[in-house]
């Protein structure tokens, strides 16, 4: 099968190129760096409000396009009175908008069926200090998931998975006492591995009867702090 990764090149994303590459995929890969050489086609793009015919371009560089993994995103920490506007819709057009149209332009190339996989995060069910605008775009990507997969079945299976803290760029800034802090209250006691969120990914394309659900791979947090 043919699959595009949003946010490829790095962390949970790169793990995932891996993972459906050494299982025989041919993967796409949209990324902002200039080049990246752990994909069949990479196409430099930032995610705005145009999208710049990514969909197309990878439909016409793979052959056609079986599988949508919205990973892309980004974070940044400010007080709630101090976010900005611009913030707040960079964060909404890259993890609520761009998954919004890419996933409405990769249906109308998978014909035979498909599979669309949207990356929320545990912060998709709570809330978390000085990242409002990142809460409320995985908020949003979740509902979104929800209503794509009713209205999408039986045909595309759309689902998502719910990453805990995982060892990634995202989280390399956390002071040592903070992280130490973070393990204690984690049930297994230590942050995610990029490939353990890929494992649930290759569960999720390979299943036949899982529409609109949620996998959560955070070692036990939303049991013990949901």
């Amino acid at each position: 099968m043919n699959a595009l990764v949003t946010g490829g090149t790095r962390g949970i994303g790169l793990a995932m190129v891996r993972a459906l590459r050494a299982a025989g995929h041919k993967v796409a890969v949209v990324g902002r760096g200039e080049s990246f050489d752990e994909c069949d086609y990479y196409l430099q793009a930032n995610l705005d409000y145009k999208q710049h015919g990514i969909i197309e371009s990878v439909v016409q560089n793979l052959g056609g396009l079986d599988i949508l993994v919205n990973n892309a995103g980004l974070q940044t920490h400010s007080p709630f009175v101090e976010c900005n506007a611009d913030d707040f819709i960079e964060h909404l057009t890259v993890m609520l908008y761009a998954p919004f149209i890419l996933s409405q332009e990769a249906v109308r190339h998978m014909k035979g069926g498909g599979h669309i996989v949207n990356i929320l995060s545990v912060a998709a069910f709570q809330g978390a200090r000085y990242v409002a605008p990142y809460v409320a775009a995985k908020h949003g990507l979740l509902g979104l998931t929800r209503a794509m997969a009713i209205e999408l079945a039986p045909d595309i299976h759309v689902n998502a998975i719910a990453p805990g803290l995982t060892d990634t760029d995202m989280t390399a800034g956390i002071s040592p006492e903070r992280r130490k802090f973070l393990e204690s209250i984690t049930p297994a006691g230590r942050f995610c591995e990029p490939e353990e969120i890929a494992d649930a990914l290759m569960y999720l394309i390979n299943s036949t009867a899982v529409y609109g659900q949620v996998i959560t791979v955070d070692n036990g947090w939303m049991v013990k702090n949901g």
